[in-house]
């Protein structure tokens, strides 16, 4: 059994080749920057030549790995992240202009930068090249230019109008626009208001963001393609959703959920902490904003409700904390700057995590068994506890309704009732039982690509086809317009017979009156 064993690894060795991928992700995010570095790391790691392009470069060398730093996007796009806490008040209209600026900001900080510049003028050869599928559709242009292959990596399920230009189908009544509290199960009055928001979302891309792209395209990539001739040329999409934590979808060939693709077992903590953990005897709360969102520059109000909700707790608080220090803060709250967030859900004296509802997050509390009590602010947020909340695993306290009485009549709810913990396992044992490990299967649909020239066979007819022929409003219209030709014809020869008819019986009428 041995012998055969490695006679098929050295065989699989053999039959392997080694692709040179350029990846490039400059979002300065870091749960973003967490899912694109996993993914190029194991393709360094399976020997493949990798270039990673981002704003976080490490101090670690690995074989056939190289980084190239695009730090200098990270104050662009700080300047945008002071004001995420006011997202929560704008409607989701002004969300879209908000989100799609941002995006043409940090795609023209990108596309401008020197050693991206002299990348695109060198005489470098990629095999493939892997780019984020999230409001940066001019970085389309550098697949394009190196006439590459293109992979696209959706860090969270996909926003309408990517979709819409993916040719992916997502109907508006069973697809919620995920910058809504919505689930696939919506009423009438939300179906109605998820069309309308899709409709905006998608116009509004459509007519006035990708135009922008359009010209940044033609601005820095060398020969001046047209964006518009390559915009729906992506080989694949993996996509980071899994029914564990969005609604079932429909997804076609060229479409590959991973979703939690990042995630391993907890690993061995840092000795302080791992202290604290084991000798919080009744229990730890973990408290996050995440990585965009900062506690420390919430309004006055909503930390004196944190902090007074908490010191009510029996349970020790472990406080993701920016800053150098808390005025008030309570006993059973230990403040750090920074921590193993996965793993310290791992521990099993993590009873509670109230988190923004990033997806990451989300995720990571699924994976581990931790129930949620979310407050939302923006983008997705809102969407991914609301599918906590109907799975019955978490509560949702809406950032803007954020009080120490909601909050701690809400801890007090999910600490005391073992029914989200039972339901939030339940969603962990569905996010595990899987035929294949996610990152495993990511990995081999982005060789598949290389190996088979981009794959166009994954293609489905309909990408090619214009938005209008895709859902047969074409169709429709020559199926009206016939039909309104047919039913003018057939009035007006009725009309013309029953003239003559009428004409017919008056001469008839005539005739026998002067007979």
């Amino acid at each position: 059994m041995c012998v055969r064993n490695l006679f098929l690894f050295c065989t699989l060795l053999c039959i392997s080749e080694c692709y040179n991928i350029l990846a490039i992700f400059p979002t300065p995010s870091h749960s973003h920057h967490t899912l694109a570095s996993k993914l190029a790391k194991e393709l360094a790691e399976r020997k493949h030549n990798v270039t990673f392009v981002n704003p976080f470069p490490q101090t670690e060398s690995l074989d056939s790995f190289k980084e190239i730093s695009v730090e200098e996007i990270i104050p662009v796009f700080n300047r945008h992240k002071k004001n995420l806490f006011k997202l929560n008040e704008q409607t989701l209209f002004e969300n879209v202009i908000f989100v799609n600026n941002v995006g043409l900001f940090v795609t023209e900080e990108l596309l401008r930068n020197e050693k991206i510049q002299k990348l695109l003028h060198s005489d470098e050869h990629f095999d493939l090249v892997i780019l984020p599928q999230f409001i940066n559709e001019g970085l389309f242009g550098i697949g394009h230019h190196f006439k590459a292959p293109v992979v696209l990596l959706a860090p969270m399920p996909l926003f309408s109008w990517s979709s819409f230009l993916l040719g992916h189908p997502t109907l508006s009544s069973y697809v919620p626009n995920i910058q809504t509290p919505y689930t696939g199960r919506m009423n009438f009055w939300q179906r109605l208001c998820n069309s309308i928001y899709d409709a905006y979302s998608i116009l509004y891309h459509q007519w006035v963001v990708l135009p922008k792209h359009r010209q940044l395209v033609k601005k820095y990539i060398p020969g001046q393609p047209d964006l518009y001739d390559f915009l729906n040329n992506a080989s694949l999409l993996l996509v980071n959703s899994h029914l564990s934590s969005y609604d079932a979808t429909i997804q076609i060939p060229n479409v590959v959920e991973i979703g939690g693709f990042h995630l391993e077992e907890g690993k061995k903590l840092p000795e302080d902490l791992q202290k604290y953990l084991d000798n919080s005897k009744q229990g730890v709360v973990l408290f996050s904003m995440g990585t965009l969102l900062k506690s420390s520059n919430m309004p006055k109000e909503k930390l004196q409700a944190l902090i007074q909700a908490f010191s009510k707790l029996k349970q020790n608080v472990l406080w993701k904390w920016d800053s150098e220090k808390m005025e008030g803060k309570p006993q059973n709250v230990k403040l750090l700057k920074w921590l193993p967030q996965s793993d310290v859900l791992a521990h099993p004296n993590v009873m509670v995590f109230i988190t923004h509802g990033g997806l990451l997050s989300t995720m990571e509390s699924i994976y581990h068994g931790v129930p949620t009590l979310g407050i939302p602010v923006f983008t997705d947020q809102k969407a991914n506890m609301e599918f906590a909340v109907a799975a019955g695993s978490g509560i949702a306290v809406p950032y803007a309704e954020l009080s120490e009485e909601k909050l701690s009549f809400s801890l007090n709810e999910i600490l005391n009732d073992r029914n989200y913990k039972k339901n939030v396992i339940k969603r962990s044992k569905v996010m595990k039982d899987r035929a294949i490990h996610p990152l495993d299967y990511a990995i081999y649909w982005i060789e598949y690509v290389a190996r088979h020239e981009g794959a166009p066979h994954l293609r489905y007819p309909g990408i090619d086809l214009a938005w209008y022929q895709r859902y047969l409003l074409d169709v429709a219209v020559f199926i009206g317009l016939t039909s309104v030709i047919i039913l003018g014809l057939v009035f007006i020869v009725v009309k013309q017979l029953s003239k003559l008819c009428g004409k017919a019986e008056n001469e008839n009428e005539i005739k026998k009156k002067l007979n």
